[in-house]
């Protein structure tokens, strides 16, 4: 077994996304003793950080786009956007809390960007109002002023510690263990732990997330007895691949641009059903910029992924698509849609980054976004294992089948703010205890892995990628699902001997095992879902059926060790 020395908080927040610096300053309002881990550097890591649009979008139902906008509009959309897959308590908390979240914010110096007198708000992915605050610079302005007012305070935070496990005894967490910068192994106490690790979105070799985005929560999550629910949904979406990555604004498709392949030839038509067109699935596509089996816009994603697996794809693995011919004219003239809004900001985003929209072409193709299920939580971010508390991607139920575009930066806000107060109040309610065999079932994990000069585990972590892009991402069936789930225990015996003679690559090793308990969790989940709802597609199972109205709740079986699922509400 490993050595490793100890260290002690009242509160431990793992991450440093939005949630993660949300929960920390909330916490520290509390009067707890924070610590935070995180994998990178502090206040320059996570989702959160990591810009993958001209602007972020922030979701307020203020009236500012409209006056006829409410919280309970706002609810109606998200509810509907869910399709039965999301707590109503906690969208109820979402919709009266984010306009507070919002103010808060400003309060630390965020500025949201404003028309004359109001906030300028666009009506965002599966949206029926303008609602959506615009951010300029994506979220690193939230990040900046919250990660600046953490400092100010003093909150500890520790660098480059890999967090590898939580320290469980099945019922209660009492903290967690994690690998230093230097290799060694560190135990945290504590008597609350806040999990805001994001998604796993790297699970796939498109994607938009950074390298340190792989599924750590949810996979540790489970192994330590939490449950998670909604695996099988995720966002993945058109995104620009060449010259840069950025994801593909839904608006943008008011504009009916042209889509082609490597040769040059138009290829949408060759894949849509009788009495469809392009212009329809164009039109439809502006409505969202997530893929949903929900209307006819899936077939945008479906034919750039088909075309692609056939061969017709550029040596980048996308498709070209360009603006020449559009009627700018008419689309800048009509200042009510969000395309008159958003392309004078678009336009000089891309323009800065050596790309002139009016005549240059792009490559796009299919990437993965963010993860819409997680951990099961309650109104204060707590899950069913004691102690452990969840927020941000990290955690499922304010959203479900789909998400509107807008409102992940807001739950960071909202749900990492309630998940800091409860934990805060847990720490003055407990003492520190024994932690039993929690720390020895984390070495046993680790010890699973050789730390010799084997085949090299980033072949491995590749090959786990283009899997899950094939029978995972979008186009999803029984044998497809099943092979992928088969390639994982394949993936999965190879990494245990594989080569990770340094500290960074034992680090790789175990990011790569996580992304491959996440992929099992959301392959499962997906395979027993024989229908199509939102962001999960079957091509065997093309429509929704009543018998899942209900969320796929996974935990580990205590017999087998391996997944129970079960059919629940949230």
């Amino acid at each position: 077994m490993f050595e490793y020395k100890t260290l002690e908080t009242d509160v431990l927040v793992i991450g440093s996304g939005g949630a993660a610096l949300r929960a920390v300053l909330a916490a520290h309002d509390e009067g707890a003793d924070v610590m935070v881990l995180v994998k990178n550097n502090f206040r320059k890591s996570g989702a959160t950080f990591y810009s993958v649009a001209e602007v972020g979008a922030y979701n307020v139902p203020d009236g500012a786009g409209d006056p006829t906008d409410s919280p309970d509009v706002f609810r109606e959309d998200i509810l509907k956007a869910a399709q039965g897959m999301a707590d109503p308590r906690l969208v109820d908390i979402l919709v009266n809390e984010s306009e507070s979240s919002l103010r808060y914010l400003e309060k630390f110096g965020v500025h949201f960007e404003r028309n004359e007198d109001r906030y300028l708000a666009f009506r965002a992915c599966f949206s029926s109002k303008p609602r959506s605050h615009v951010l300029k610079d994506h979220f690193k302005p939230i990040m900046r002023a919250l990660g600046e007012e953490a400092t100010r305070r003093g909150v500890r935070a520790m660098d480059r510690m890999m967090v590898v496990g939580l320290v469980s005894d099945g019922d209660v967490c009492h903290g967690a263990m994690a690998i230093d910068n230097e290799g060694g192994l560190v135990f945290v106490r504590a008597k609350s732990v806040i999990l805001t690790t994001g998604g796993a979105s790297q699970l796939f070799a498109k994607n938009l997330y950074p390298t340190d985005i792989t599924g750590d929560g949810y996979a540790m999550a489970w192994r330590a007895g939490a449950e998670l629910a909604n695996m099988e949904f995720m966002q993945a979406g058109v995104s620009i691949i060449d010259p840069f990555i950025n994801l593909f604004g839904n608006y943008l498709w008011d504009a009916h641009p042209n889509l082609t392949d490597r040769n040059g030839a138009p290829f949408i038509e060759n894949y849509l059903p009788p009495g469809i067109t392009v212009a329809d699935v164009m039109q439809e596509k502006e409505r969202h910029f997530p893929f949903s089996s929900s209307d006819i816009s899936r077939y945008i994603e479906i034919s750039i992924q088909r075309a692609i697996n056939e061969g017709r794809g550029t040596d980048r693995g996308g498709v070209y698509m360009d603006f020449r011919d559009c009627d700018f004219d008419r689309l800048l003239a009509d200042k009510t849609r969000s395309f008159g809004q958003m392309w004078p900001l678009t336009y000089e985003w891309y323009k800065e980054r050596g790309t002139d929209l009016y005549s240059d072409a792009v490559q796009i193709t299919c990437s993965a976004h963010a993860i819409n299920g997680g951990l099961r939580i309650d109104e204060n971010g707590g899950t069913t294992l004691e102690g452990l508390f969840a927020a941000g991607e990290t955690a499922a139920g304010p959203h479900g089948a789909d998400r509107l575009g807008g409102n992940m930066a807001m739950t960071c806000q909202v749900f990492g703010a309630r998940a800091g107060r409860a934990a805060a109040k847990r720490a003055r309610q407990v003492d520190i205890t024994q932690v039993g065999e929690g720390i020895d079932v984390i070495q046993a994990h680790l010890a699973k892995f050789s730390r010799g000069s084997g085949e090299d585990g980033r072949t491995i972590r590749s090959e786990l990628q283009a899997a899950a892009n094939r029978n995972l991402l979008i186009l999803r069936n029984e044998k497809g699902l099943n092979q992928f789930l088969s390639e994982l225990t394949d993936l999965q015996e190879r990494l245990q001997a594989a080569s990770a003679t340094t500290r960074d690559d034992f680090v790789h090793v175990i990011e790569t095992d996580n992304l491959i308990e996440t992929g099992r969790m959301m392959a499962q989940a997906a395979l027993l879902r024989t229908e199509s709802r939102g962001s999960h597609f079957r091509e065997d199972a093309l429509s929704s059926n009543e018998n899942f109205e209900l969320s796929y709740i996974l935990s580990r079986s205590h017999e087998s060790g391996g997944y129970f699922a079960s059919l629940g509400s949230l």
